[in-house]
């Protein structure tokens, strides 16, 4: 069975249908390249297999328990928070979470010992490891730490502040950090090499 299929789908957006009853199967290992000129709907597809655009007639059909991951083709607006944030996000509740963590040891470490809030932010930071450890969120923080570390980048740098060839590594490593079965990127550039 496939991982990831459509199966007789139809889409259009006021015009011509952009897909007519077209079927697509992605099995485990397969690398498959969309082509086709700008505007032709290559994004739109890639969002049906993600399942953030409904088709209008057909269906799509995941392999029960898979996961997917896609790289949008442009940042999108309103990304906040650091790069070790962004990355975590990929992970849900988890991934915040561990951001909470890392904020949290980062203000122990900035308060220095018998510093006013010191005391508090030891507490706060106490909380949130016993948080993860009833989450058994350990091997996500691992996770995440290798990922950042395989693609050279700055866990507390401003997301914001980075480049934009960082910000898409960033958000490449934001879907990596999920072990998705299917991995979707949306027109990759070559800074991803």
């Amino acid at each position: 069975m496939a991982l990831l299929a459509l199966q007789d789908v139809t889409l259009a957006f006021g015009g011509p249908p952009l897909l007519d009853a077209a079927s697509l199967a992605v099995d485990r290992g397969d690398r498959v390249c969309l082509l086709g000129r700008n505007g032709a709907g290559k994004s739109t597809v890639l969002k049906l297999l993600d399942g953030t655009q409904p088709p209008d007639a057909g269906r799509v059909v995941r392999a029960a328990g898979v996961t997917v991951a896609r790289l949008e083709q442009d940042v999108p607006a309103g990304v906040a928070g650091t790069v070790f944030d962004v990355v975590a996000e990929g992970l849900g509740e988890t991934g915040r979470l561990l951001a909470r963590y890392q904020h949290a040891g980062q203000r122990v470490a900035a308060l220095g010992a018998g510093g006013a809030g010191h005391d508090a932010a030891l507490r706060e930071l106490d909380r949130l490891h016993h948080a993860l450890d009833a989450a058994g969120a350990w091997q996500a923080r691992t996770r995440v730490d290798t990922v950042l570390q395989h693609l050279g980048l700055n866990p507390d740098l401003a997301f914001a502040a980075a480049s934009g060839g960082r910000k898409r590594q960033a958000l490449l490593a934001r879907a990596l950090v999920r072990e998705p079965d299917v991995l979707l990127l949306d027109e990759p550039t070559n800074h991803l090499d």
